[in-house]
């Protein structure tokens, strides 16, 4: 009896003792990912003055009737790649200093046209088409803005992952008790090992990437109460699903009738 207790006493301990040592760790990461969060707000500041002087300067330039062809494809540049960074500095702005939704019924699938639309106009618009897939109308009850950008960031996301002459697929759909919204790529896909951490702030797979948009898309889905879910296999793209309850879709409107 007294060996059993003894062997029971130390395994308790054992496990007290992981549990503090887990405990400790996420404390030590929340605190430097909260040192960086305010880092990342001070620099989102500084860069957006002089950002959108360049980004003004670079439009009223392009107006010039002297320009040549050349002269306009290299604004082009300028205007793409400002483009890029002020989404860039929103993605570290709205990590840093969260706001809670504002809900209001949103037009979900005239919204995510709109982004699609965006899409083909900017970037790699060229060379990776952006193609939308749903109903004509799907209104959910959610914060217009918040949801524009999870869905402009899992898009720009599934682009950058795509090579030339790919195709990324936006879909919204009814599904039984609710609703989802996917956006799919064909690039080379997710491993294994990177998924579970797909979504922590300032982690990527990418050489290039900041892993600051994906961390975005979760604390907006989190905030709204949806779930989201990644379907992915190495060497075969990836899918990004968001599941949205029931409550969360707007009743569908009567039409009315149509007047003499």
């Amino acid at each position: 009896t007294v060996t059993g207790l003894a062997s029971y006493l130390a395994e308790r301990l054992r496990t007290a003792g992981g549990d503090l040592e887990e405990a400790r760790a996420r404390a030590e990461r929340a605190e430097q990912l909260a040192a960086l969060g305010r880092l990342a707000a001070g620099l989102a500041h500084e860069i957006r003055n002089p950002l959108g002087s360049i980004a003004g300067s670079i439009e009223l330039l392009g107006t010039s009737p002297a320009l040549s062809e050349e002269d306009r494809r290299l604004c082009g540049i300028v205007q793409r790649e400002a483009g890029r960074l002020n989404d860039l500095v929103g993605d570290m702005l709205e990590l840093a200093r969260p706001r809670p939704p504002a809900l209001v019924e949103v037009e979900a699938a005239g919204l995510a046209r709109d982004v699609v639309l965006l899409a083909a106009q900017s970037g790699r618009g060229a060379d990776v088409s952006v193609r939308y897939d749903g109903p004509e109308e799907l209104r959910l009850i959610a914060d217009a803005a918040q949801i524009r950008q999870l869905l402009w960031n899992l898009v720009r996301n599934a682009v950058q992952a795509s090579s030339p002459g790919d195709e990324v697929l936006v879909r919204l759909s009814r599904v039984e008790g609710g609703a989802a919204l996917e956006v799919s790529d064909a690039g080379p896909g997710i491993p294994e090992d990177a998924k579970r951490r797909l979504f922590d702030a300032f982690f990527t797979t990418r050489s290039h990437g900041t892993g600051v948009g994906l961390a975005v898309v979760k604390r907006i889905i989190d905030d709204h109460g949806w779930t989201i879910r990644v379907d992915s296999a190495d060497g075969r793209g990836a899918t990004f699903s968001v599941l949205i309850p029931k409550s969360s879709v707007a009743p569908g409107r009567r039409s009315r009738p149509a007047e003499a």
